[in-house]
């Protein structure tokens, strides 16, 4: 799957063949909030080429560190919403059943279903299997 944003947090990759925009959280932890905001622009102006509408979303946090700090999740609310808003189907590949529950939280809060599991395989298969873009 190309490349087309790589940083210390995150790698961004688009197949346009099968329809799929990964988003990878890599283990480096954030220094401030201000990184946090200026990565995210930095997802958001990478993809901007990209037709939500017509490709699914796989987010891969298993590396992510946990953090559920206030401050955190304020910060962060407004920019998940944008970096997801718009797929036709959003997946997020989580590594414990407490990051589970945290992406379920987030769903609640930001209004957009994810379809959540600790498989890549069983993920992959189901968004390349729909017929339309959404789940």
């Amino acid at each position: 799957m190309p490349e087309v944003l790589r940083n210390a947090h995150f790698i961004v990759a688009v197949d346009r063949i099968a329809k799929i925009v990964r988003v990878t959280r890599t283990a480096e932890p954030f220094d401030s909030i201000e990184q946090i905001e200026q990565e995210c622009l930095e997802i958001t102006a990478a993809l901007a080429p990209v037709d939500r509408s017509a490709m699914s979303l796989l987010l891969d946090i298993r590396a992510a560190p946990g953090r559920n700090d206030p401050r955190f999740e304020d910060a962060t609310l407004q920019l998940r919403t944008a970096a997801v808003r718009g797929f036709g189907c959003v997946s997020v590949l989580v590594g414990t059943p407490a990051g589970a529950l945290q992406v379920r939280r987030h769903s609640r809060e930001d209004g957009i279903d994810r379809l959540i599991s600790d498989n890549e395989g069983e993920l992959l298969a189901y968004l390349a299997a729909l017929p339309s873009r959404h789940c």
